[in-house]
């Protein structure tokens, strides 16, 4: 089985127990629950619009994939592996669709049915077959409490010429770094009162593997060492899967791109 390239923290986990079949259950399932997973139901284009997956009264459709002897259902750790999955199997986009919730609430709907949990059905390089006495003791368990965004601390997607004009030279650092897929540059905005003339701005790394924070250190030394005492620069890693990410790349191109970024 081929090494695949995480996406998000789940996916983290998810590789250390693909490649390590002594790594504990536990360090996957309990996260599991808590982790936003994708799966593929029927679609209804009546209910476009709407909030509804379903018809009122009615569960969602799953799709249930057919084998020789056993049928499967496919959990998808990121929005891009359940597109993969619905391409990759040829899913007709009028007969079905993708659609996003709790781990645990997820799991409780499916561990009804009479077949195999595979997480990342159909991607050999990052499929898993669910234990159904695992997934028993975590639907005994109480539903955990999800994450949300921290309402204490929000990036904010300004441009940040005033210290990126400074750090032309951390440009041809990057280039020389085989590893470091883009890397962006924004404030950091706080609940509490901040002195205008002291601005905090994160150097957030997009790297080809997000457990890879070699580079860290060294950056955050660079960046002080180029920038006015005033500015203060924090170096932090960046995930492919994360939303923000997402919105920060449709307002602003990155700091620093190599070129095959979009491909990657």
């Amino acid at each position: 089985m081929s090494a695949f390239t995480p996406v998000n923290n789940l996916e983290i986990v998810l590789r250390t127990l693909l490649a390590d079949r002594n790594t504990p259950l536990w360090n996957f399932y309990t996260p599991l629950a808590a982790a936003p997973l994708w799966i593929i139901i029927q679609n209804h284009p009546e209910l476009d619009g709407s909030d509804l997956v379903a018809p009122p009264g009615q569960n969602p459709g799953i799709c249930i994939f057919k084998g020789p002897t056993d049928s499967y259902i496919g959990l998808y750790t990121s929005a891009g592996r359940a597109q993969a999955a619905f391409t990759q199997m040829k899913i007709s986009p009028q007969a079905m669709r993708i659609v996003s919730a709790p781990g645990y609430q997820l799991l409780k709907l499916v561990s009804q049915y009479d077949a195999h949990l595979w997480i990342n059905c159909g991607l050999k390089e990052c499929q898993y077959h669910l234990d159904p006495d695992m997934v028993e003791i975590l639907l005994s368990r109480p539903e955990p409490h999800y994450d949300h965004p921290s309402p204490r601390k929000k990036a904010v997607f300004e441009p940040a010429a005033e210290l990126e004009q400074h750090l032309v030279p951390l440009r041809d650092y990057f280039s020389r770094q085989p590893t470091v897929r883009a890397v962006w540059i924004y404030r950091q905005q706080t609940n509490s009162p901040q002195p205008a003339d002291s601005p905090v701005y994160e150097i957030g790394l997009l790297m080809d593997d997000p457990e890879d924070k070699s580079l860290l250190s060294e950056v955050g030394v660079i960046a002080k060492a180029l920038t006015p005492v005033e500015m203060e620069c924090v170096p932090a890693m960046l995930m492919a899967d994360d939303q923000s990410l997402r919105n920060l790349t449709k307002i602003r191109p990155p700091f620093y791109a190599r070129p095959d970024f979009l491909k990657s």
